[in-house]
């Protein structure tokens, strides 16, 4: 039968009618998925939490993951129409009434590893993304006095003058991971409470630690962070409420559940990126959360 006639025949009319059918079919479910997950998303904001990034297979683990994953990462969110978010403009956000952008996703980096120069800040120039690195101070105070001879790519913590060359990125935000309470020792926990201490030496201790670290980070960026990241994700009661008063806006949790952007201060749920768990898939746990 040649085409002209085909679309005399009765059986073929059909048949494309029920081709064509199908076809709208699926354009209207996959419009209106579309459309309830952005009704989902609505006021809420995706997390993620990346620690070390390294090319060498034996390092990789739950708090680390290779370039070409971070790359991949990046990549998905460039081409699914997310808007990475820095904390100070979350902030400003909430201060102005203004509504999340879609897919808002806040990238983040705990410790202040030296691969954010060597391989994060080239992979965000080159997808337009921005992220925060909450650093630790006594981590960045060692690494600055440390000889070049004594240092590695694999285990290497940002000096202050790369912390700073970060920042004057544009595409960096740097945040607040304690000055000295990013350990456990002395039966502490981050900067969690000790069993039995008093609240007053707990206020005490945790407000001037995160302000010595703020005023060294006002000195060299010219700026307060406005961003503050637990240590181990460990929160203790009343710890909120010291970390406010010291004037941050947004604090970091390791909880993996969606963020409510609802109110000042803000706390940002952050999903764990590790070895072999893909942006793409944490992105499907949060949706399957809301």
């Amino acid at each position: 039968m040649i085409a002209t006639e085909r679309w005399k025949n009765p059986a073929f009319i059909s048949a494309a009618a029920g081709v064509l059918s199908i076809a709208v079919m699926a354009g209207v479910l996959f419009a209106a998925t579309a459309e309830a997950d952005e009704t989902r998303t609505n006021g809420r904001l995706f997390g993620i939490m990346y620690h070390q990034v390294l090319k060498d297979p034996s390092y990789h683990n739950d708090y680390c993951v290779s370039p070409d994953e971070l790359e991949s990462d990046l990549k998905y969110f460039s081409e699914n129409g997310f808007t990475a978010l820095l904390p100070s403009e979350a902030e400003q956000l909430m201060e102005s009434g203004e509504e999340l952008p879609d897919k808002a996703v806040m990238i983040t980096f705990d410790d202040g590893y030296e691969t954010m120069l060597e391989y994060v800040l080239p992979l965000l120039e080159k997808y337009e993304m921005k992220a925060v690195v909450n650093i630790v101070g006594d981590f960045t105070d060692e690494y600055t006095e440390l000889p070049d001879n004594k240092k590695n790519l694999s285990f290497s913590y940002l000096t202050w003058a790369e912390v700073k060359r970060l920042n004057d990125s544009g595409l960096v935000e740097i945040g607040n991971h304690t000055y000295s309470l990013h350990s456990n020792s002395g039966g502490r926990q981050g900067s969690a409470r000790k069993y039995g201490e008093d609240e007053d030496s707990y206020r005490e201790l945790v407000y001037g630690d995160v302000q010595r670290l703020q005023l060294k980070l006002s000195q060299l960026i010219g700026k307060r962070p406005t961003a503050f990241a637990y240590p181990f994700g460990m929160i203790s009661d009343g710890e909120p409420e010291i970390i406010a008063s010291a004037g941050f806006k947004v604090t970091m949790t390791c909880r993996e559940l969606p963020t409510e952007f609802d109110s000042l201060p803000l706390t940002v749920n952050r999903y764990n990126r590790a070895h072999g768990r893909s942006a793409q898939s944490l992105y499907e746990l949060y949706l399957s959360q809301l």
